[in-house]
């Protein structure tokens, strides 16, 4: 795994991965190891924040079960169904003002992450940045856009980030107690299967 620092040259011992994966990331370099890795944690971080989010809209619908109800969307549509059940909720408004701008981030950072993730990539050498190329909904022109390494690790953090003011929030206004025979104490969020 590499380490935070996109711009340093990865280990050789941080690049080694058992047979068949070697094939796959033999010649890539520092720049494309950086971009590819830091592309999984963006989605590794961005299904953490939905799945977060979807315990949350739970709670919000107040279903009995958390996969009782059909299954809602990810992403921005997901943000969206939260908004709209949340604004029902009889939360304070404080509780609900502190969620509204965690969503206005979700739906921010999944615009991103859809743009990085649904995109195709392509390194320019003239500009030393990579150039992302995806559709865009509701245009016959795609999305062009270029970035530099440094934006898909930052993605990552602020999502990062936002999963932990998620999770926060979840366990502050709908955690039940830790089961206190395995040593835990206090709330927990709790997603209910």
């Amino acid at each position: 795994m590499l380490q935070n620092d996109p711009t340093a040259d990865p280990s050789p011992d941080q690049l080694r991965f058992p047979p068949p994966i070697p094939n796959l990331v033999d010649e890539m370099d520092a720049t494309e190891s950086a971009i590819t890795f830091g592309l999984g944690l963006v989605a590794r971080r961005a299904a953490e924040a939905e799945y977060i989010l979807h315990g949350i809209y739970v709670h919000l619908t107040e279903a009995e079960r958390a996969y009782s109800q059909l299954a809602v969307a990810t992403g921005g549509t997901l943000v969206k169904q939260c908004k709209a059940q949340l604004d029902a909720s009889a939360l304070s408004t404080s509780c609900k003002v502190t969620l509204a701008q965690d969503l206005v981030t979700a739906e921010n950072s999944f615009r991103i992450r859809n743009r990085y993730l649904h995109g195709y990539w392509i390194y320019d050498d003239e500009s030393y940045q990579w150039l992302t190329l995806k559709g865009a909904h509701g245009t016959q022109r795609p999305e062009i856009t270029f970035t530099e390494c440094d934006a898909v690790w930052e993605l990552a953090e602020q999502l990062q980030g936002l999963c932990s003011r998620l999770l926060h929030w979840d366990t502050a206004h709908f955690g039940e107690p830790a089961d206190s025979e395995s040593g835990h104490e206090g709330l927990v969020s709790v997603k209910r299967t």
